[in-house]
């Protein structure tokens, strides 16, 4: 393999040339795999960026391809005066239909703009990621169901999560679910924003209760998580809270490894039939493959907070940084151990 990630993006880049998606960026993909990778993006850029002058042109009148400024299309000659002596409007249907052409075409490169920029997102994710791709294809039907909505989108941040969501496709097809791509095709910017401050305190699927001081550190206050509950994402908060059980990963002790984005709580004991509980806010399956998104790291304050909290229960804690290689699989290291005050 000549660089991390190459695998990943020979897959993306023959799944959506054998589908047709991306069409911007089509003239580029036979050449993107050879050592001129950045004088293709630059390039690409470029193209993109020209492509929405012209859709603002076609829009405000200026491009040779719209209509001559000029021209209306309710027009009110003077010849046409009803008996009360007042004129009435014409209705030019020739007009009407190059108009509509020409704001067909203008939506037509906008949505295929919004796409590329949400698959360079995803090619870039992808370049740094060294996990081996799937066997599995991905689903026809979910691929154009993507292109459909991230067309739609020209905000930074929602292109961002579009790019995301086809990075995470590629790696491991299902990893996201047409129900939630339902769910995101809606999210407004300040909701992705409110779910991204979310994932920051995701570890092992659920955020931890009495962890205020930390959440609303973030501007995250509970009748945020309410409203996190109310679209979906969330589960247990009205009831202030769950309790989740955690039994061990090992037969000769007890082990637990929960995983917070790129970080672990590694938790032991020698007695084998030890569990784990904690009161939590549990996330949804749609709450988890959208929090999965995010590209924040844990806080990492509530993190060993939580960690103390098991080391205070007798349990070895350790904290780690930790890589997915694999869909079921990934490797910790640097680990640390969780040390208690000596009054705590």
């Amino acid at each position: 393999m000549d660089y991390p990630g190459e695998k990943l993006l020979l897959k993306m880049w023959e799944t959506l040339a054998e589908k047709g998606v991306g069409s911007l960026l089509a003239p580029w993909q036979e050449k993107r795999m050879a050592d001129a990778r950045a004088e293709i993006r630059r390039k690409e850029m470029l193209l993109l960026a020209q492509a929405e002058v012209e859709v603002d042109s076609i829009k405000s009148g200026q491009s040779s391809f719209q209509l001559k400024p000029e021209v209306k299309l309710l027009n009110a000659p003077s010849s046409s005066v009803d008996e009360l002596g007042r004129v009435e409007p014409t209705l030019d249907l020739s007009e009407l239909a190059s108009t509509v052409s020409n704001n067909d075409f203008s939506e037509s490169i906008r949505k295929e703009t919004n796409v590329a920029k949400s698959i360079l997102i995803a090619e870039d994710i992808l370049g740094q990621d060294r996990q081996e791709p799937s066997d599995t294809p991905i689903e026809d039907d979910w691929l154009y169901s993507w292109r459909e909505y991230a067309g739609r989108v020209s905000a930074d941040e929602l292109q961002d999560l579009w790019g995301r969501i086809l990075a995470g496709e590629v790696k491991q097809p299902g990893t996201y679910s047409m129900r939630t791509l339902e769910f995101l095709k809606g999210l407004s910017k300040a909701e992705a924003e409110l779910i991204s401050k979310a994932a920051r305190f995701v570890i092992d699927g659920r955020i931890y209760r009495d962890k205020e001081n930390f959440l609303e550190a973030e501007g995250l206050f509970f009748s945020q998580l309410l409203f996190l509950q109310d679209i979906g994402v969330l589960s247990g908060v009205e009831a202030l809270g769950l309790t989740t059980t955690y039994k061990t990963q090992d037969q000769n002790k007890y082990f637990k490894g929960l995983i917070a984005s790129d970080k672990i709580i590694l938790i032991d004991h020698e007695d084998k039939n030890k569990t784990v509980e904690a009161s939590v806010y549990l996330l949804t399956r749609v709450g988890a493959e959208v929090l999965r998104l995010a590209s924040f790291g844990v806080n990492t304050d509530y993190l060993e907070s939580v960690a103390k909290d098991y080391a205070k229960k007798g349990f070895n804690v350790r904290t780690a940084d930790f890589v997915q290689l694999t869909a079921e699989s990934g490797q910790y290291f640097n680990a640390a151990e969780v040390k208690l005050e000596e009054n705590a």
